[in-house]
């Protein structure tokens, strides 16, 4: 993660070598996609578990950009991996990390080794004006050293 806290504003970082996706869908899930009419918090009515995106030569824009965390940062082990994180760590602007939770696994990104890094983060983040949230449905929160602050 240190990687990451160093890069935070290189948003052209290159992807792990051998890294891929796999069996890990959960972005599949936890993110709206309006090309696809697809709302938040729930599978894709594209996505085949056992097979993939039934759509990937053909997917939209944001399913073609997006790639977590865990595939630019060779710092996160496969413990980060989203589909064992329960969580889905990325970075939009104007946040350094964000967490983006499944609501089928509430509180994941609170389990350890994830909060004590992620309260290191916020704490070490936000003195270089970068900030670390997270999102659970509809709450978005700024994450502080030793709190959070919902935003509206």
């Amino acid at each position: 993660m240190a990687e990451l806290m160093n890069d935070a504003d290189d948003a052209a970082s290159p992807l792990v070598e051998g890294r891929s996706c796999g069996d890990c869908h959960l972005c599949c899930k936890v993110f709206p996609i309006e090309e696809t009419g697809k709302p938040d918090d729930g599978w894709c009515p594209h996505l085949d578990p056992a097979r993939g995106c039934a759509i990937h030569a053909d997917r939209p824009g944001p399913c073609r950009e997006f790639f977590c965390l865990w595939r630019y940062d060779a710092s996160l082990g496969d413990d980060w991996k989203p589909c064992n994180a329960g969580f889905v760590l990325h970075d939009p602007a104007p946040f350094a990390l964000f967490i983006t939770e499944d609501v089928d696994n509430p509180g994941a990104w609170r389990r350890d080794p994830y909060e004590g890094d992620f309260r290191s983060f916020a704490r070490d983040l936000i003195s270089k004006q970068y900030f670390v949230g997270y999102r659970r449905g509809e709450r978005t929160m700024l994450l502080l050293k030793d709190g959070e602050i919902e935003l509206k």
